[in-house]
């Protein structure tokens, strides 16, 4: 399984897609269908044509090979089935409920939507507010010269980069000017999402602008540690899953919930084969605030540190050094002066060494829980921190030390 960003789109990319369904359109069963004429009906020898019409009766399966035509597929063939489709409740033209959603949030948003570009490489993006401010993801702007956005009305524009936060894979862009009647999305709370619910994505995927998918929130809480990717820094947790369709092309674009609220930006897709196999992940929108407002108004982002070097806990091994829980996360290290020596929380002094090579600390302080809230790996303890708290709030943080549970204040810092 391969961790993808779901767009930028390279030009090379569209084509190249282009090209393969090109292979798989029906053009390829055309020299069979499309020219060849239903077989001549034939009378039996030694029976003289009557002159009478034939019954509308579906003709019987015999034991003959030819192929079956219209009036013997289904239940009086494919005709019958177009001329009386299933019938819907209520009236005959009323869309499903589900439909209905799906229409209305797309509807009410799709010109809020927006694809950039420079050329090269595109994306999608969400206006968020009437000064002209964009969100979109870091991958999709990092690296252009210029961007040229189109909105959902196909009115050009042109934005410049206002700031980036590339753990987080957060970009803000500002458009010179907002076509009018662009309404910017509501942004909603992904603190109170479920499984379940029915998501909506709109995006430019491949480059096709204005591109509607929806399917459900698969999974909550999910990290980029959790699809094999490994990066220390990375602030990519507590991602929204969803198995709508994303694509390359779909990053920066938003995730609705049924009310037409933005719940997430579409970030990754999982993958074997470079496309959509239904794993498609979402940056939490709770997060997006709290980034995007500090790159408007300063161009960059603070991350709130603890201080401190941690290890997550291999429950294997955790069972085996008879630690008081297979959960969490134990400090490796305390940075002398910082916010987590302050709060009086300790390092590791003794260690093991795994078969790798690497040194596991044995006897630090392991931090199960911040504000009340549980924590049982390294990205659950970014994620609160990072969606819930900025640089100089005082937070709870609840630990264990020598089987003993405690608590302590801490105030973060900035880094």
């Amino acid at each position: 399984m391969r961790l993808k960003r779901a767009g930028h789109t390279a030009v090379a990319l569209v084509l190249a897609s282009t090209l393969v369904l090109a292979g798989c359109d029906v053009a390829g069963t055309e020299g069979q269908a499309g020219n060849s004429a239903a077989p001549a009906q034939q009378t039996p020898a030694g029976q003289a044509q009557t002159g009478q019409q034939t019954t509308n009766q579906p003709t019987p399966r015999g034991s003959s090979s030819a192929p079956l035509n219209d009036q013997q597929i289904g239940r009086g063939g494919v005709a019958y089935a177009q001329e009386q489709p299933t019938a819907l409740p209520g009236e005959a033209s009323a869309l499903s409920e589900y439909e209905r959603i799906v229409n209305n949030v797309y509807g009410r948003n799709i010109n809020a939507v927006v694809n950039l570009t420079d050329g090269q490489s595109t994306g999608s993006g969400f206006v968020i507010d009437q000064q002209g401010y964009i969100v979109t993801n870091n991958h999709v702007v990092e690296g252009m010269q210029f961007i040229d956005i189109t909105f959902g009305d196909g009115s050009p524009g042109q934005g410049e980069l206002v700031g980036t936060f590339p753990q987080g894979d957060i970009a803000v862009v500002r458009a010179n000017q907002l076509p009018q009647g662009i309404e910017p999305v509501e942004l909603g709370d992904s603190a109170n999402v479920s499984v379940g619910q029915i998501t909506v994505a709109i995006g430019s995927p491949l480059g096709l602008q204005q591109t509607v998918t929806s399917g459900i929130i698969s999974a909550l809480n999910r990290s980029a540690e959790d699809l094999g990717e490994s990066d220390p820094q990375s602030s990519l947790q507590g991602l929204i899953q969803t198995d709508a369709s994303i694509n390359p092309g779909n990053s920066g674009g938003p995730l609705f919930d049924s009310r037409g609220r933005v719940i997430g930006m579409n970030t990754l897709i999982a993958t074997r084969n470079q496309g959509n196999v239904g794993l498609g992940f979402a940056v939490p929108v709770n997060r997006i605030k709290r980034v995007a407002r500090q790159l408007i108004e300063t161009g960059r982002y603070q991350r709130p540190i603890l201080g401190v070097r941690i290890q997550r806990i291999i429950p294997s091994l955790a069972q085996e050094l008879n630690f008081p829980t297979t959960k969490g996360v134990i400090i490796a290290s305390v940075e002398p002066g910082g916010p987590a020596d302050q709060a009086g929380l300790r390092g590791a002094t003794e260690g093991v060494q795994l078969r790798n090579g690497e040194n596991y600390p044995t006897n630090g302080d392991i931090i199960i829980g911040v504000n009340g809230q549980q924590v049982r790996t390294p990205g659950d303890l970014r994620n609160i921190i990072e969606t819930e708290a900025d640089v100089g709030d005082t937070i709870t943080i609840t630990f264990l030390r020598e089987g003993r549970e405690q608590q302590t204040q801490l105030t973060l810092a900035g880094g």
